[in-house]
């Protein structure tokens, strides 16, 4: 048994590339060495001997009030169902925006890894979730690119198959769909100097039609997974 849906939206290649490298300057420490101060008793006074040394005062140690830890706010639930989200039959997809990308690549370290390939393959990426447990999700999606002919169309270059594995109810999972087609033209050399001229990109390739299906029963697939077919 299964749940499939069907996200009406396109994913610009863009999206990724543009926002998947940018960084927040890290503030600098300051060079500035700060000087402990050291508190010290009083020395005692010397005198000749015909006169009483006064005795040093000794001051009392001043007791600091150590202030306690503030004990962590727990984070509030999610609001469930998912808002903005697309949803058919208990299961939610979403396209993230950029700056939401952006965010799930900072918190996340695989999803970073995942991005990184997509500096030379066109790339998507989908936010699911469902009421119930889904023994495994498979992502289906189409890599397209304008037509030179005429902007309005696209051009079909191949279909994506992205697999996912147990997701528990009310539970978000952020997918990179990779696909392997290429973002730039082959490398050619430069005819003078033989020397590889800069690469060419492909402009107008997007990552869209994409569907979300929810499997209830177990698969021996292994996952996750990436199957893209280029169209001949």
């Amino acid at each position: 048994m299964r749940s499939r849906l069907l996200i009406a939206a396109t994913l610009a290649t863009s999206l990724i590339t543009s926002t998947a490298f940018a960084a927040t300057p890290t503030p600098k420490p300051s060079t500035t060495p700060i000087k402990p101060t050291v508190a010290t008793s009083a020395s005692p006074t010397t005198t000749s001997s015909t006169v009483p040394s006064k005795k040093a005062t000794t001051k009392k140690p001043i007791k600091k009030k150590v202030k306690k830890t503030a004990t962590p706010i727990p984070s509030p639930s999610p609001v469930w169902p998912p808002v903005g989200f697309t949803a058919n039959n208990g299961i939610y997809a979403k396209i993230p925006s950029g700056k939401e990308l952006l965010g799930l690549i900072s918190a996340k370290a695989g999803l970073a890894t995942d991005v990184k390939k997509c500096e030379a393959n066109a790339c998507g990426a989908v936010i699911i979730a469902a009421d119930y447990t889904c023994k495994w999700w498979e992502i289906r999606s189409t890599v397209s690119v304008t037509d030179p002919a005429d902007a309005g169309k696209k051009i079909l270059l191949g279909n994506l198959r992205t697999t996912y594995p147990l997701l528990n109810p009310n539970t978000y999972a952020n997918i990179i769909l990779i696909s392997e087609e290429p973002l730039f033209m082959p490398t050619v050399a430069d005819p003078v100097t033989g020397q590889p001229l800069p690469p060419v990109v492909r402009t107008g390739i997007s990552v869209g039609n994409i569907s979300a299906i929810c499997h209830k029963s177990l698969t021996e697939e292994k996952l996750p997974s990436n199957i893209y077919t280029p169209i001949k």
